[in-house]
This record gives structure tokens, C-alpha cells and sequence, in this order.
């Protein structure tokens, strides 16, 4: 589904000649991240996160890379319906919003078992008062990928083992096999150069090296195929 984006301001540009269009400047608010000492292989992991959800279908926020201090950061559009706030989900509106929106969720959940997000937390924002513009977006992930453990090796290995790596989560307990199965296979299937080109980029990135990039995609791409086994090695702690 489209998401909309919270506009900060326009302007207008000069008008430009007979019969194009004219097009109107603006800013968008954005949630600008940085890798830190908590989290310092951060803008990688939003980057290829975003990347893998794209590519996947799979309903996450958007984000751009841009420069500010020492080097590449990432901006997470900020999620927005037209003239209304939208805080992010409650933990009581978890069990609606598996509910409304059956697929997504189910999508969601297949994706941070992929990814190895144990933070989903609140990191939600779905509308359930807007029939008419449904909106279901996820969002941050620093804590994904190279950041699982303590350092980028110990994360990958974790990646590669038949560990579920999230002890809670949003919609365990609240999404049937069936509907779960349906993202689990489209992971499965999914090209492997196109999921190299999620995590390799030809050169370093930032502290992340050509190697760990590699690596995480060896890993991934493992972990992709042997969804189900975890899965159903899980099933008790996943499924209603």
C-alpha cells in the first residue's frame, strides 16, 4: 500500500516552459541516524534493511542516505497521515492491528525472524481509524544484521545458526501459519543477486569492509533458505 510522508514546507519554482509540469519544492521530515558507539554499524544496517524490505514487498518506512559530520547517515522519512498525528502502536493495539491487517503483519514478522530483529518493539505505526486510508509501516532497524551481537562476527554466526534471535515480538501469537508460510517462501525465493546487491556494495562502508559485507550476504542468503526449519523448530513460541 502507498505511504504518505509528513511535509515540512514548499515553495513554488520558477514555472518553467508551455506544457510541463510545474512542479512545487518541499521538504519532508526525516529521523536522522548516525553510527555511534552503541550502535556503529547502524547506517549500514538501515540501509540494507530497507533494501531487502524494497525488494521483498515487504512494508517498511523509507529512507535516503545523505552526509552530515563525519560522513554517510540515514534519514528515516517520517510516517504521516494527511492532517492527523500518528503515534506509533501501542502494545494493547497489537492484537487489533494483526487483525486489519492480516498480510502485513505476517510480512513484518517473516522479515525480522529473516534479519534477526529482537527491537520491533512500539517501531510501528499502523492506522486504525482511516478505513479509507489504510497505512501499516515499520521502522527502525539498528538493531538488525551486524548489530545482533556485541561485534559484526558473532552477529553473522548468528545469522547462519537455526536461532529464532527474538524472544518477543508484536505478532507472535497472532498470525496463522498459513499466512506466515506465504512470506516465508517468498523469502526463500528470493534472487541471490539480488539479495547480494542488498549487502554488497563494491567498496567499504563506513567501518563496515568488503568482507563483512560479503559475509552477511552468505549469511543471509543461508538463513533465507532455512526459514521453514526455523520456523517450525519455533512454531510453539510463534503461533497461536
Amino acid at each position: 500500500m502507498p505511504v504518505p510522508y509528513r511535509i515540512h514546507s514548499t515553495r513554488r519554482l520558477k514555472r518553467g516552459s508551455p506544457g510541463t509540469t510545474a512542479p512545487v519544492a518541499c521538504t519532508i521530515h526525516g529521523i536522522l541516524k548516525f553510527d555511534s558507539a552503541e550502535s556503529p554499524h547502524l547506517v549500514y544496517n538501515e540501509l540494507v534493511s530497507l533494501r531487502l524490505a524494497q525488494s521483498l514487498k515487504v512494508p517498511v518506512a523509507d529512507g535516503v542516505l545523505t552526509v552530515s559530520g563525519d560522513g554517510l547517515a540515514y534519514a528515516s522519512l517520517e510516517v504521516a497521515l494527511p492532517g492527523m498525528a500518528l503515534p506509533d502502536a501501542l502494545p494493547s493495539q497489537f492484537g487489533v492491528i494483526a487483525q486489519d491487517y492480516p498480510h502485513e503483519s505476517a510480512g513484518l514478522l517473516a522479515f525480522d525472524i529473516l534479519v534477526g530483529n529482537f527491537d520491533r518493539g512500539r517501531n510501528l505505526k499502523a492506522s486504525l481509524v482511516t478505513p479509507h486510508i489504510p497505512l501499516f509501516c515499520a521502522f527502525d532497524h539498528s538493531h538488525v544484521l551486524l548489530n545482533i551481537q556485541e561485534n559484526p562476527h558473532d552477529s553473522i554466526q548468528a545469522l547462519k545458526s537455526d536461532n529464532l534471535l527474538i524472544l518477543s515480538h508484536p505478532f507472535f501469537k497472532r498470525i496463522p501459519r498459513k499466512n506466515l508460510d506465504i512470506w516465508i517462501k517468498r523469502i526463500a525465493r528470493l534472487d541471490l543477486d539480488v539479495l547480494r546487491d542488498c549487502c554488497v556494495y563494491g567498496k567499504p562502508f563506513r567501518s563496515v569492509s568488503n568482507e563483512l559485507q560479503h559475509n552477511l550476504f552468505v549469511a543471509l542468503s543461508h538463513r533465507a533458505k532455512n526459514l521453514t526449519n526455523i520456523v517450525s523448530a519455533h512454531q510453539e513460541v510463534i503461533f497461536p
